[in-house]
């Protein structure tokens, strides 16, 4: 089975009026009206205690990002557990759009720069970035063309959501079931300096990383980053999702929403 693109991003907040405005300043999306998570959706994620909660919905001209209401976890840090633990927002002025995300509220992990390719510099500059949820956000400007991907023009999508990223205990693990499952083309495999995993774990910069990524349709990626070893589990309460980023959601050929649990408590929604 082929999937892609990305449609929505879900993520548990104690404050959504909050998180949707930050995001709704940062990147000019969408909000939407306040709902409340039905019993068949807490069902389905294996999460029956967010059954009646509030959630809210808002998002660019690809992909959103959905915010449940809750307060059973302490406060959460960026890249510091294994799970989701990033989305990236391509755009056509990356120093613009940090500068917006930062008066928003997001906090700076990593000022814009020149992502590094196996042997020289892409034509991407990235700023990573914390919001409020313990969720990490890439800020991607898309500057030409990606050997092996096939990533959004900027100029027609700017605003739009297109890779999340898993911090993974084993790389390989969750790569393996992502691949068997579905048709998925690998589009990199490499080691790397991340700036923005060094600083937040204190490490030298130019200290190397396994990443891999996994191509989708529509012109988006899942990204698998192998985490430091200080890396912990995320925590996870009976009855609820993992806090911070718990749920990707994709296009994909189904009759109905499935949910395939991925390794490191990281949940795959299929949807229509």
């Amino acid at each position: 089975m082929k999937i892609g693109p990305i449609a929505q991003v879900t993520m548990l907040s104690s404050d959504i009026a909050k998180s949707v405005q930050l995001y709704s300043q940062a990147f000019g999306w969408d909000k939407t009206n306040y709902l409340k998570v039905t019993s068949a959706q807490a069902q389905s994620w294996g999460a029956d205690l967010h059954a009646g909660a509030e959630l809210a919905i808002v998002g660019g001209k690809s992909g959103s990002v959905r915010f449940i209401e809750c307060n059973s976890y302490p406060e959460q840090v960026a890249l510091k557990t294994f799970g989701w633990t990033a989305l990236e927002v391509c755009v056509d002025d990356v120093y613009g759009y940090t500068d917006r995300a930062i008066a928003a509220g997001f906090k700076m992990l990593n000022e814009p720069v020149k992502l590094a390719g196996s042997a020289n510099p892409l034509p991407l500059i990235a700023a990573q970035l914390a919001g409020p949820n313990g969720e990490c956000i890439y800020i991607t400007q898309i500057l030409g063309d990606v050997p092996n991907f096939e990533l959004p023009d900027v100029s027609t999508h700017s605003g739009s959501i297109f890779i999340c990223v898993l911090g993974a205990s084993d790389l390989a693990a969750s790569r393996e079931v992502l691949e068997s499952k579905f048709q998925l083309r690998r589009a990199s495999d490499r080691e790397v300096a991340i700036k923005v995993l060094n600083k937040v774990y204190q490490k030298p910069l130019t200290d190397l990383h396994h990443i891999s990524s996994l191509q989708l349709n529509g012109r988006n990626a899942i990204e698998i980053d192998q985490l430091p070893t200080a890396a912990s589990a995320r925590a996870k309460l009976p009855g609820y999702l993992p806090p911070g980023i718990s749920i990707v959601s994709v296009k994909a050929e189904v009759t109905s929403p499935t949910i395939i649990s991925l390794p490191d408590n990281a949940l795959l929604e299929l949807i229509d």
